[in-house]
């Protein structure tokens, strides 16, 4: 990922990024209003940012390690041992995370909600009682910065977050997590790691970048990280267009949306988990999965009998392409969540 507009003067050409991704942003949260696709989007989009930032803190982990609940909640894997998991997708204000220093750390997940807990602290390097001071001189020095616009801040504040390293350990993730929710947190599309999700496909050394190469890598971050979730969206809809148009020519399609609608909420299904999910036999599972899979909206994984899992023929792979998105019609065919009205806090 090279920075944009190598021809003008890096005043111009930070201008031109900093709109750039910022309306990638606006184009997003319009996205996660109107999209039929929404709830099924919305949890592969959350899966794609914490396997990112996992990625950055070099313990990738699997897709199919998630679990997603009947709320549509992402739980934590028991194999997930990346730093501060729990902080994805998690509420934060803004002036809790200038103000607050205990209120960082529960959330981060450092200390327990009810107060300090040492226990989660021992891989940390630092005990809580020694990193509460250290985040209350980080953000001394938070407060103190110039004022700019959200996005440049939340580079500043990602880069003075690893100088300061209050942590001890894990500070790379923590650092991200801390500059997308100030940054890209503003608007409703990214749950934590859309910065992350976009440096973690840049070819550029970023983890040591600061000063004015740091704005640009961190604007071209935040509109490819957009950009690799409207690419997932748009695949999403092509899927159900053609989904939708299958099951309006069978004269008898049973629970065949419902086994597809799972499918796309769930990185892998299983007749198992279709019979539990649906309140189906195992036998009506195994049917209604191979007619998926005999009309090509289903692919076989693995496995035999009752134990084959299976995935929406699509790459699920977040591309990080910055190409215009095509905006197709399509009727409110899948989405069963609620549009949102307004992003989480004010711009």
């Amino acid at each position: 990922m090279q920075p944009a507009f190598p021809s003008l003067d890096h005043g111009s050409r930070l201008i031109l990024a900093y709109a750039d991704a910022q309306g990638a942003l606006e184009r997003l949260e319009e996205r996660r209003r109107l999209s039929p696709v929404r709830r099924p989007w919305r949890i592969r989009t959350l899966i794609a940012e914490r396997q990112a930032l996992a990625r950055i803190d070099n313990s990738p982990i699997d897709d199919q390690a998630f679990t997603i609940d009947g709320r549509g909640a992402v739980l934590p894997s028991a194999f997930d041992l990346s730093h501060w998991r729990q902080a994805v997708g998690a509420p934060i204000t803004l002036d809790m995370l200038l103000n607050d220093g205990l209120g960082v750390m529960r959330w981060l997940g450092i200390v327990a909600a009810d107060g300090m807990d040492a226990t989660p602290a021992l891989r940390s390097g630092r005990s809580p009682e020694d990193i509460l001071p250290a985040i209350a001189q980080w953000q001394q020095a938070a407060a103190a910065l110039p004022p700019s616009p959200p996005l440049l801040q939340s580079a500043q504040l990602f880069h003075l977050w690893q100088r300061h390293a209050p942590i001890g350990h894990g500070d790379l993730v923590a650092s991200l997590l801390v500059g997308d929710r100030w940054g890209p947190g503003r608007w409703i599309g990214s749950a934590g790691g859309l910065i992350a999700l976009g440096l973690d496909n840049s070819s550029v050394a970023w983890r040591q970048a600061s000063g004015e190469r740091l704005d640009l890598i961190w604007l071209e971050a935040i509109a490819t990280g957009a950009h690799a979730h409207l690419d997932l969206e748009t695949r999403l809809r092509a899927y159900a267009w053609r989904a939708a148009q299958h099951i309006e020519q069978r004269r008898r399609p049973g629970r065949l949306k419902d086994v597809l609608r799972l499918a796309m909420t769930h990185p892998r299904i299983s007749s198992a988990s279709v019979a539990k999910a649906l309140g189906l036999t195992s036998a009506g599972a195994i049917k209604l999965l191979t007619i998926a899979e005999s009309e090509g909206l289903l692919i076989e994984q693995s496995g035999q009998a009752s134990y084959r899992s299976y995935a929406l023929p699509i790459n699920m792979t977040p591309i990080a392409a910055r190409r215009p998105i095509q905006d197709w019609l399509i009727d409110d065919f899948w989405s069963d969540e609620p549009e949102n009205t307004a992003s989480p806090e004010p711009l």
